[in-house]
C-alpha cells in the first residue's frame, strides 16, 4: 500500500515491479545497467518456474525472442 495524504491505495504494477527489482539487487545505491538486467532476468525466470506448465521451453523461447 502507498500512502498519499491520509489515504492508503494499492501500489501500481510498475511500483511493485520496481520494488521487486531493487529488492533482488539488494541495494538502494545506484547500480550499473547490467545489475538491473540481471535482477529482472532472475525475477522473470523465477516467475516462469513457478507459474508455467513448461517453464524450460518458455524460458528458452523468451530468451530467443529477447536476443532476436
Amino acid at each position: 500500500m502507498c500512502k498519499t495524504g491520509d489515504t492508503l491505495r494499492p501500489l501500481t504494477s510498475l511500483q511493485l515491479l520496481d520494488a521487486a527489482i531493487w529488492r533482488e539487487i539488494g541495494s538502494e545505491e545506484p547500480q550499473a545497467p547490467e545489475a538491473f538486467n540481471e535482477a529482472l532476468a532472475r525475477l522473470l525466470a523465477r516467475w516462469m518456474l513457478t507459474r508455467s506448465e513448461s517453464p524450460a521451453m518458455e524460458t528458452v523461447a523468451t530468451l530467443c525472442k529477447t536476443r532476436a
